[in-house]
């Protein structure tokens, strides 16, 4: 693994160090006998301990390192993958336990400085009968409410995505109410020329929490994961968590896309908590979901079980909108299905870049396409000898056109072109396919390579982008 990843790792385990020598000196910010399994109970705001978004919640509470608005609290760096001057809304609802609900709302908008972001969680407990001293109900209700209510800001840096939240936390119960504040906190650490991106994040730290006589801490939390690119369609996720109220624990899960059309699939989520698995049983650990893209719109859902208790069922739906539309959203066709014969021309060399070195690029690229099984390829001496035959100039045509003649004289449904570029952080290659009837660009994708040596790297992450949509 590349050196970042390793420096990225060796930061992790010291911050994690850092929190465990950190506990005995809470100062009321952690309970007595902190990250054991000793504080279970002994913090309030409850409602806070399990982000309300349903694609979490079906990998059993993993998915640091995944971007969207319902990132807001679980990792706030999350945000930061919005397109410029987009905005993106999220809304979640849950069926919980004894009657009780959670609705959770989100909006991101994406300015030059970052993207800004606001957020409500509301938990509401099915009305209870007040008790007299001796035990008999006076027929009277009472209430009990949670709210969470928080502004963010993140920002996309060439190293890491991080993000910043702050939120007002209240808790009301028969009569008694208290308010706090709570800072959430994330990195989310990319490397080009690896398939995994390492993400940590620090979630509801604050002081505690007073209702009536009682002062209870937050349910504070640290996390660390990652998440394995395993293939272009499957992700893996393996995280590990430190709360204050529990004993360290792990979670593992994986995703699965299944594209249908240009930024629309289903995706297929299972998880399995090792917290779960301790407070439920063997049955409680495992969760599951399923989540539909339309374009801009997502719908998400998650069935979580609780042993005995019964199930949690989630459901988050989502809308992004605004910006300027890419190019595989300007066209309202889609890539040909499976099969598709395409034409690979050749990949032009733009500054401080060789031809040869583009046309080490264009045949890498060549050979991981063919390796998704998309598409099937014209042959190679086929393409040379049709293009030295009709001497095929680009000139004075736009790379639609080129592309889309390119596709007709050899034969091919599809054809792509591509650009190997230089600047001082290394090479970006960039391609878009085309359709050979209507000269319209179907899709495009980009892959940076910091030196020539991560080539292949880069050519197998741009294949599975031109591939997964």
């Amino acid at each position: 693994m590349a050196k970042p990843i390793k420096g990225t790792w060796a930061v992790l385990c010291a911050l994690l160090a850092a929190a465990l020598a950190a506990a005995p000196a809470r100062c009321g910010f952690f309970p007595d006998n902190a990250f054991t399994d000793e504080a279970r109970g002994l913090t309030g705001a409850q409602f806070l301990k399990v982000p309300p978004s349903a694609r979490f919640s079906a990998l059993g509470g993993a998915g640091l390192a995944l971007r969207g608005p319902d990132a807001f609290f679980l990792n706030p760096a999350g945000a930061a993958a919005l397109p410029a001057r987009n905005r993106a809304v999220s809304a979640s609802y849950e069926a919980l336990l004894e009657g009780a609900s959670r609705t959770g709302l989100v909006f991101s908008n994406s300015t030059a400085s970052g993207v800004l972001s606001a957020g409500l969680l509301y938990h509401g407990a099915s009305p209870g009968e007040q008790l007299d001293g001796a035990g008999t109900g006076s027929g009277s209700e009472v209430q009990a409410y949670d709210l969470a209510a928080g502004a963010g800001w993140a920002r996309a840096f060439r190293a890491f995505d991080f993000g910043l939240n702050l939120k007002y936390v209240k808790s009301a119960l028969a009569g008694e109410s208290g308010a706090t504040a709570a800072l959430d906190a994330g990195f989310i650490f990319k490397d080009p020329s690896s398939n995994t991106e390492l993400a940590l994040a620090v979630r509801n730290f604050g002081p505690p929490l007073k209702l009536g006589s009682e002062k209870d801490p937050l349910p504070f939390e640290l996390g660390g994961g990652l998440r394995w690119k395993y293939a272009p369609r499957f992700n893996i996720f393996m995280e590990g968590r430190l709360p204050s109220d529990h004993a360290p624990y792990l979670a593992f899960a994986g995703e699965y896309s299944i594209p249908y059309a240009s930024a629309s699939g289903l995706f297929l989520r299972g998880g399995m908590n090792f917290k779960n698995y301790d407070d439920h049983g063997f049955m409680g650990a495992f969760t599951g979901g399923f989540g539909l893209r339309f374009g801009g719109f997502a719908l998400d859902y998650a069935f979580a079980p609780y042993g005995e208790l019964g199930a949690a069922h989630r459901m988050t739906a989502g809308l992004a909108w605004g910006g300027a539309p890419s190019d595989a959203k300007k066209s309202s066709a889609a890539p040909a299905g499976r099969g598709a014969l395409l034409a690979v021309g050749a990949f032009s060399a733009g500054s401080g870049v060789t031809e040869t070195e583009a046309s080490v690029v264009r045949n890498l690229a060549e050979s991981e396409l063919l390796k998704t099984g998309r598409y099937r390829l014209v042959e190679r001496s086929k393409l040379d000898f049709i293009l030295a035959e009709k001497k095929l100039a680009y000139a004075g045509l736009s790379e639609g056109e080129a592309a889309s003649r390119l596709a007709r004289l050899s034969g091919a449904d599809l054809a792509l072109l591509g650009n190997v570029s230089r600047n001082k952080s290394g090479y970006l290659i960039t391609a878009r396919i085309v359709d050979a009837a209507s000269g319209e660009i179907l899709v495009s994708g980009s892959a940076a390579a910091p030196e020539d040596y991560l080539f292949r790297d880069a050519a197998r992450r741009l294949a599975a982008e031109l591939s997964a949509h």
